[in-house]
């Protein structure tokens, strides 16, 4: 894995990611950004029951029992599990194809078949191998095009709408994998060493 530090003080990793994308007409755009981090009704109506808000009285109600905080971080586990095979069952459903991808939080660049120009819209689905997978759908605009060989484009793309949580997640997953790559760096510096 190739690290990168990119002039806007963001990280970039290049990664090889389950990933689809294709073009939206404005309508579209409009359609997505409503939709954006909610991958279902289900989900949807996880998210009202079990909301930032709900969960914001937990704090003024300390856990009292011992027992119960390790019975809600079993339910947890249990959960992120069952979320984490509805999420590889949906990038089924997605038809993702493992691409190249240079990454950070807040943007990305990966070849596609798909001819874009500067300034258009488009959407991107990919598949963060994490614990749970994490399926995260991003809307950005297209800020550069090049040619590539095989009949594909290079497109640089930056994310101008996500939601907080899978902003959240994109930052943990390039942050994590960039110490990975320092990890890597400094084992192959005392091998050389020694």
């Amino acid at each position: 894995m190739k690290m990168q530090h990119n002039r806007r003080q963001a990280f970039r990793i290049n990664d090889l990611l389950p990933m689809r994308d294709r073009p939206l007409s404005t309508q579209a755009f409009e359609e997505a950004k409503r939709r954006i981090g909610v991958r279902s009704r289900q989900h949807a109506r996880l998210r009202e029951i079990v909301g930032r808000e709900a969960l914001a009285d937990l704090d003024q109600h300390p856990v009292v029992s011992e027992q119960l905080a390790r019975a809600l971080e079993a339910i947890d586990a249990k959960l992120n599990y069952l979320i984490g095979m509805q999420m590889l069952h949906e990038a089924a459903q997605e038809r993702l194809e493992e691409r190249p991808v240079n990454l950070s939080a807040t943007g990305c660049a990966f070849l596609s078949d798909e001819l874009y120009r500067a300034g258009d819209p488009i959407e991107i689905v990919m598949m963060l191998p994490t614990f749970p997978p994490a399926l995260v759908e991003l809307i950005g605009e297209v800020v550069r095009v090049e040619e590539a060989p095989k009949g594909r484009w290079r497109v640089g793309v930056r994310f101008v709408f996500r939601s907080e949580e899978e902003e959240t997640t994109l930052a943990r997953y390039v942050f994590s994998r960039h110490r990975e790559w320092i990890r890597l760096q400094r084992r192959h510096q005392e091998a050389r060493a020694s």
